[in-house]
């Protein structure tokens, strides 16, 4: 699935003004895709409470908006470089946890 997002995310490098115009590829992609590792582990922990990760995003994207980051080549990679460690260590303590969602406990 988070390859899938990364890939939704593509055509933002095609469109004229969008930000992705100046970041590299191959580092927006890993950064969307592990940030994307990184929600499904938040809807998991919080039992599938969908406004959890919707805000996790929003407040991500309103974080480089409003903080005014420059969106250079250092910055998306150290961003896919700490996504990617937070998705790797999510997926392997998720590894044995097993998601019921909210309401259906056992």
């Amino acid at each position: 699935m988070a390859i899938t997002w990364a890939l939704w995310h593509l055509p933002a490098f095609f469109f004229p003004g969008m930000p992705q115009q100046h970041m590299p590829p191959i580092a927006f992609l890993l950064m969307v895709a592990a940030f994307g590792i990184f929600l499904a582990l938040l809807f998991n922990r919080t039992r599938g409470h969908l406004v959890s990760t919707m805000l996790a995003h929003f407040s991500f994207n309103m974080s480089l908006a409003v903080g005014g980051a420059i969106l250079g080549s250092v910055f998306i990679w150290t961003l896919a470089f700490i996504f990617s460690i937070v998705a790797i260590f999510g997926l392997a303590q998720l590894s044995g946890e097993v998601f019921t969602p909210l309401g259906t406990d056992i």
